[in-house]
């Protein structure tokens, strides 16, 4: 965790950055889309402010890996801005709707965040879960308008 922050409630995003997300989701199937969400990580609501699209190099419907010159320019984005790395999201195409164990072994921020979008039932959904070690739990996501 942060220094100092409390573990969140729920994270808070636009109804504008949800759609970017999903499209995006959709957009990259069958590959696993992948991206960054930065914010306000001080309050027990995370509040997302941008949401950053990235490049999944494994080009894969089962993983990914964000593109590390993606990722350095959004990690500088994110610091001249102001904003915390508060969330990561990734697509599961046609897996679960949850975290997969590649996932929870992968989970490199256990303070963010981690957005798992999935269409297993047909439309596209999200959840969102904090990912600590082995521990898994699921958070709200609410959206604002």
């Amino acid at each position: 965790m942060m220094l100092g922050v409390p573990k969140p409630e729920g994270l808070r995003i636009s109804v504008e950055d949800w759609e970017e997300m999903r499209a995006y989701a959709a957009h990259k199937a069958p590959e696993e889309a992948c991206g960054l969400i930065a914010g306000s990580p001080d309050v027990m609501i995370y509040q997302a402010r941008i949401i950053i699209p990235t490049t999944n190099i494994l080009h894969s419907p089962f993983s990914f890996k964000i593109d590390p010159q993606e990722q350095l320019a959004a990690f500088n984005k994110i610091e001249a801005d102001g904003l915390e790395l508060i969330g990561i999201y990734h697509s599961h195409p046609n897996g679960p709707d949850e975290p997969s164990p590649t996932d929870i072994a992968e989970a490199y921020y256990p303070e963010t965040v981690q957005l798992i979008w999935s269409r297993r039932t047909g439309a596209w959904k999200c959840r969102g879960f904090l990912i600590q070690g082995q521990a898994v739990e699921e958070i709200s996501l609410m959206l604002a308008r």
